[in-house]
């Protein structure tokens, strides 16, 4: 890769309606762990995963936080963003508890995105083999797939590793398949959140806990093409499109990409293994549900 590259995702805010009930999801069945009043860890070292604020509309993205390396990738990050961005903040010290360094920007659909670098992470990880461990990748929906890979292509320094029918899949400074994958369906919206799991079983014990507490599958198990990663769909408190995942493909310089004809499944197949049914139609639904706040900056 040449020029400054984001590691991957960080966090996600997201603004709800019913505080008590959505940290009884996400701490009980989705199996993070608080960290403050509104912020959920998972079993690795990062501060944290998700941050929660209640508001009235609810059902929104506040924001998602990226990694970078360094103060020097930031600040070259930030002149990359700046020159296309809508709006861009300045590189600063955080205002957070938990330190850190970075900028604020508001791409051309209006998500709300941070750069980030320097946070105090936890010193060890949680032994907990149910918690997810970080965010795999955030899919976003896009209405301009142009802008929108510029903004994390040019901006932001990923590049294309394979696309598939309207999804493109976006990879970073890590080994990691994808960290951000753009779904060209018309909208501007989140179509989903995953989370990386331990491991197949992990997965698969939380797809029980969430069948347990409610909440059925809405599209899985399975395993993708692009990624070669196992996957679980839900629609989580206040329908969140949430993914449980594992098994993300390591890839490096020598990875060839391929395009949606090289993906294509044969007829009646959605994944690998070819066991999963399509998609329900909630799962379709709640792929829209998700805007991104006008204030989330």
């Amino acid at each position: 890769m040449n020029g400054p590259v984001i590691t991957g995702v960080r966090s996600v805010e997201l603004d709800v309606r019913d505080m008590s009930r959505a940290l009884e999801f996400y701490t009980q069945v989705w199996k993070l762990t608080p960290t403050g009043a509104h912020t959920l860890r998972g079993s690795g070292p990062a501060a944290h995963l998700l941050k929660l604020r209640q508001a009235a509309n609810g059902a929104r993205v506040r924001r998602v936080v990226f990694d970078a390396r360094d103060r020097d990738q930031v600040d070259r990050l930030h002149r990359n963003v700046a020159a296309i961005a809508a709006r861009c903040g300045k590189p600063a010290p955080l205002d957070e508890s938990t330190g850190g360094y970075g900028f604020d920007f508001t791409d051309h659909e209006g998500r709300n995105l941070s750069v980030v670098c320097d946070v105090r992470d936890h010193a060890s990880n949680l032994d907990d083999s149910d918690a997810p461990q970080k965010i795999a990748h955030v899919n976003f929906n896009t209405a301009d797939i142009d802008a929108t890979l510029a903004i994390f292509c040019k901006g932001l320094g990923l590049s294309v590793i394979d696309e598939s029918g309207p999804l493109v899949f976006l990879h970073g400074d890590n080994t990691d398949h994808n960290c951000v994958v753009i779904a060209k369906n018309g909208k501007t919206t989140l179509n989903h959140i995953a989370f990386l799991m331990q491991d197949v079983n992990a997965v698969m014990r939380g797809a029980g806990r969430m069948k347990e507490a409610g909440y059925p599958i809405e599209w899985g198990p399975g395993r993708h093409g692009p990624g070669n990663n196992v996957f679980c769909y839900f629609a989580g408190w206040e329908e969140a499109p949430l993914e449980y995942t594992c098994d993300i493909e390591q890839v490096d310089g020598t990875y060839v990409p391929h395009g949606p004809d090289f993906w294509r499944f044969p007829p009646g197949r959605a994944d690998r293994w070819g066991l999963t049914d399509p998609h329900s139609p909630r799962w379709k639904r709640i792929q829209d549900l998700y805007s991104f706040t006008s204030d989330g900056a």
